[in-house]
């Protein structure tokens, strides 16, 4: 077994994005490392591949992820490079399309796998406002999606261990291939 050194940065908002991100190190295994995009000053180079995670709101990923994304994109495309969202949806074309709009252009291009694992809505750690937008956009999305509407009380939760373990594996493949 061929092991990789692999860099899982993300950037956070309430929470989901980081455990995204520590469930796939975990499913990764081995010589794997997860940042906080505002903890890390290190460099992508020491990596053999690296996956950059970040929730997606109204489309949008935080301006810090479009910002070091943009700064280091050449670094980025010279590794295997790979991408996941914290997010509702589980549309390829919708999560491709949060990817083309939210990166720049080139290394948009060069992501070799990109995948919504899922999100969620904390609500005992949101304030007032929060909680009342989100508790529309998660009955929206229960009522689409045919299940039954959460109380916006209680956290709400998506994260997709099955999609995480099967993004795991392309990282695997990918990687170990370039090793």
């Amino acid at each position: 077994m061929i092991l990789i050194k692999t860099l899982i940065l993300y950037e956070t908002t309430h929470g989901a994005t980081a455990a995204c991100a520590a469930r796939l190190a975990a499913a990764l295994g081995g010589d794997t490392e997860v940042w906080e995009l505002k903890r890390f000053f290190g460099d992508v180079s020491r990596y053999d591949c690296v996956v950059v995670g970040a929730p997606v709101y109204g489309g949008a990923i935080p301006k810090t992820m479009k910002t070091y994304c943009r700064q280091n994109g050449g670094a980025l495309s010279r590794k295997p490079f790979a991408v996941f969202f914290a997010c509702l949806s589980q549309n390829e074309e919708t999560v491709r399309g949060y990817l083309k709009q939210n990166l720049p252009k080139e290394l948009a291009a060069c992501a070799f796998a990109c995948s919504s694992f899922g999100g969620a809505f904390y609500f005992t750690k949101l304030n007032a406002l929060e909680r009342a937008v989100d508790r529309f956009i998660v009955k929206s999305y229960a009522r689409a999606n045919g299940i039954p509407a959460p109380d916006g009380k209680s956290d709400f939760v998506t994260i997709s261990d099955e999609r995480i373990a099967a993004f795991a594996e392309k990282i695997k493949t990918k990687a170990g291939a370039n090793a």
